[in-house]
């Protein structure tokens, strides 16, 4: 792997950082015009509930109001979704849960939208709603769609299986089977940026154009296109800078953009829609809450032989990115994929069902079903660890994944591809001190530590991964590359900027890289998966490289030099070996330019062809993974259950870090989520109506929660990644929780195997020890 990169490695500052920290970056909300009109929805009242009538005379006749809609007024179908269009834009017969629209309204202002939704009258018969997904699964449960164009069978949306070696025979033949439940809980995304649209009708085209913040570009308008009776082409979606996303504005996205859509439709005017924080609570989806049976099988001297999982996802009301059959399995197959971890187990069963419920439709978020897996399986490696009386590290190595080694799903890892877990293990064990035992005092607070390591696949297991840019030279040698990711705080327009500039052979300050924008950029696939550095890098890096080529041919008749004898660096093509031969990159574009040679370029990227069986489960879903290793130290207050997480280790193998500084930013976040994930988030639902929708009740860790996060990159390169590059975006969640969890059972040598890890749960299970042990 070629080393010695100008630009690539380099801690240069993000493109839009002075912009966001003046205040001057645009958001949606920004762009918000005095002339648009303010759409509304009018919320289901019960989560489950056939829908009697709508009257919505009293609203028509207020002044202001300029259209209400329902059902029955839809220019095209009323159904859309990610992987299946089963979610209405507004509900006509029956009510699934509670952010369900049954009427929308557009007004001249916000006061008289709200008005006119308390002027509509509906009429409900009122049905039970399911909270728990193992209930609603029941043969004799309520169908909660009584038609759906792809559930299996009653509320069973579809079930992922996994089956490889001879499971029985391993846990006839085991000398330890350890055996546990857990449960994770449905938490909401929580960006900073609530969800918002606007939506202009184009009079010319008789198109539409719709401006939101989104991580799918054209996704939005392929699944909105048969919403709006409108032909793809003529719909143009586009989104500035994103105040957070972390796979939720997948989806919420397509909520806020139908509506404002049919409205502006209606209206033939723009129309601005926009959800209040409480609505973002109720209505947008959610993490699938998780139901969690794991086996695991092994010989007395540690050697994993088998595991047996049974996972129950809570759905939700709506497909989402839950998972159908094969390839379009989604979550659901990633918590099979990953219910044997990083280790190298020969005989595996799993089953993961995902479940309707009558919830907030669960949908993508950071880690995509890996958490849950991974949360699992990471407990019972310390539960193994101790009925063998074993270190939790020992034991994880003595089971990792290593080159030639096949995962239960039935990949085989390959060191080329970047393989560096045993690496991050070191490195943050001798971080962490861990071999040193930790001062207990005699106070009722405890210490603790904690492990947990992962793995990640980058992209999406699909057959059309894949991405395309538009790559172009301006006569002044600066550069212009036109992608559809979209920019959320990750970073992705820098990393992007260096890959171009390293590629090109010019400066980082001579690339500019556009927003997403479906006018502009064709089709690099949805940011999301931890993809976007990997597989639209690599495309930029294919469009650089073709016109890199193109100039250099160029250059070489001026030069009278074969072109590979020549490069170019900081924007000046000189003879290799001969720096002061130099001529300015503008100069030899502008020879091109007036001899014909094209100045522009389209960049692809395919990676090898994923697979996934469906009868099986085994496959080669993506071309690499990134590993990783999180170690925490815990202080838990056995008088009060207070939980403290002291010190957090977090070591990931990335192939080659495009910037450091950027990667170290994901690793932070990450963990910082994931001690929320961990220790405080939660979502209560009851009787399908949530009861903490709001940053009162619905905590999420602030500055005070978090210790300090401490980050370990480690680098085997991947050769399929652009200069080696894997995902970091979703991965560095993954280990937090069950490392903390690992952390509290250290401390208190009780095994608890629910998150969050809230005071409540920990002083519960402490006062149950003390019972059972006679109250000591």
């Amino acid at each position: 792997m070629k080393s010695g990169y100008q630009i690539v490695g380099k801690r240069v500052n993000r493109v839009d950082a002075l912009a966001k920290a003046l205040g001057k970056a645009k958001f949606t909300s920004d762009f918000k015009r005095q002339d648009m009109l303010i759409g509304k929805a009018l919320f289901a009242k019960f989560p489950h509930a056939i829908i009697k009538g709508v009257d919505t005379a009293k609203a028509e006749q207020l002044e202001g109001v300029q259209a209400v809609l329902t059902a029955k007024d839809l220019p095209g179908r009323n159904g859309y979704g990610i992987l299946v269009p089963d979610k209405p834009v507004i509900a006509e017969k029956k009510t699934k849960y509670e952010g369900d629209a049954v009427a929308l309204v557009a007004a001249v202002s916000e006061e008289i939208a709200k008005k006119a939704l308390g002027l509509i009258e509906v009429e409900y018969e009122v049905l039970p709603a399911y909270d728990d997904p193992r209930q609603a699964m029941k043969d004799d449960a309520i169908h909660i769609h009584e038609a759906h164009p792809a559930a299996d069978k009653g509320n069973i949306l579809t079930t992922v299986a996994l089956d490889s070696g001879d499971v029985e025979k391993a846990f006839r033949e085991a000398d330890i089977i350890i055996e546990n439940s857990y449960e994770t809980p449905m938490v909401d995304h929580a960006y900073m940026e609530t969800d918002v649209c606007m939506a202009e009708p184009d009079p010319l085209t008789g198109g539409l154009t719709l401006c939101s913040p989104q991580q799918a570009v054209y996704a939005t308008k392929r699944c909105l296109a048969p919403v709006f009776g409108i032909p793809q082409n003529k719909i143009r979606t586009f989104c500035p800078i994103v105040g957070g996303g972390f796979g939720g504005k997948e989806d919420s996205v397509l909520d806020v953009s139908a509506m404002a859509g049919v409205l502006a439709l209606k209206t033939k005017r723009p129309v601005y829609f926009e959800l209040d924080r409480e609505e973002v609570f109720r209505t947008t989806g959610k993490r699938h809450a998780t139901y969690i049976k794991h086996r695991m099988a092994a010989t007395k001297d540690g050697k994993i032989t088998a595991v047996d999982v049974e996972t129950i996802l809570d759905k939700g009301a709506y497909t989402s990115m839950g998972g159908l059959n094969n390839p379009l399995m989604a979550v659901t197959q990633r918590t099979a994929m990953y219910a044997g971890g990083t280790y190298f187990i020969p005989n595996a069963r799993a089953r993961s069902h995902s479940v309707f419920t009558n919830h907030p439709y669960s949908c993508a978020f950071r880690g995509f079903g890996a958490p849950q897996a991974m949360f699992a399986v990471e407990c019972q490696i310390d539960e193994l660890a101790k009925a063998l009386n074993m270190d939790p590290i020992e034991l994880r190595l003595k089971n990792i994944l290593r080159h030639g080694d096949r995962t239960i799903f039935g990949q085989v890892m390959k060191e080329n591809r970047g393989l560096g877990l045993e690496e991050c293990i070191t490195k943050v064990k001798g971080r962490m001190d861990w071999d040193k035992s930790l001062d207990q005092g005699n106070g009722p607070v405890k210490k603790g530590k904690g492990i947990a390591v992962f793995m990640y696949g980058t992209g999406i297991p699909l057959l059309f991964e894949g991405a395309s840019c538009y790559v172009n030279l301006e006569l002044d040698g600066s550069v212009s590359v036109a992608v559809a990711a979209t920019e959320m705080g990750q970073g992705i327009v820098t990393a992007l900027t260096q890959t171009a500039a390293e590629a090109l052979g010019v400066r980082y300050e001579d690339v500019n890289v556009t927003y997403s924008d479906t006018a502009t950029a064709p089709d690099c696939g949805p940011t999301v998966g931890s993809r976007a550095a990997v597989v639209v890098g690599n495309a930029v890096l294919d469009g650089c490289n073709k016109l890199r080529e193109r100039m250099l041919s160029v250059a070489s008749k001026e030069f009278k030099k074969d072109p590979r004898d020549m490069d170019i660096k900081q924007g000046e093509v000189f003879i290799v070996g001969k720096p002061e031969t130099t001529m300015p990159l503008a100069a030899i574009v502008s020879k091109a330019f007036i001899t014909q040679v094209p100045l522009a370029a389209v960049g692809t990227w395919y990676p090898p062809q994923p697979s996934f069986r469906a009868e099986d489960g085994q496959g080669e879903p993506m071309h690499a993974y990134t590993f990783g290793v999180q170690a925490v130290e815990v202080e838990v207050d056995t008088e009060t259950g207070e939980l403290s997480v002291t010190r957090s280790v977090l070591a990931c193998d990335v192939g080659k870090a495009i910037n450091p500084s950027l990667v170290e930013g994901q690793m932070e976040g990450g963990a910082a989520m994931g001690i929320g994930w961990a220790i405080l988030e939660e979502g209560f639902m009851n009787k399908g109506v949530m009861e903490n929708a709001s940053f009162h009740n619905f905590l999420i860790p602030t500055i005070k929660d978090l210790p300090e996060l401490e980050s370990i990159i480690v680098e085997h390169p991947n050769d399929l990644g652009p200069y080696g590059a894997k995902g970091i975006g979703e991965p560095p969640l993954i280990a937090t929780a069950p490392a903390i969890r690992n952390a509290v059972c250290n401390a208190l040598g009780i095994s608890i195997n629910t998150i969050p890890l809230t005071a409540v749960r920990i002083l519960a299970a402490v006062k149950n020890q003390q019972a059972v042990g006679g109250g000591n």
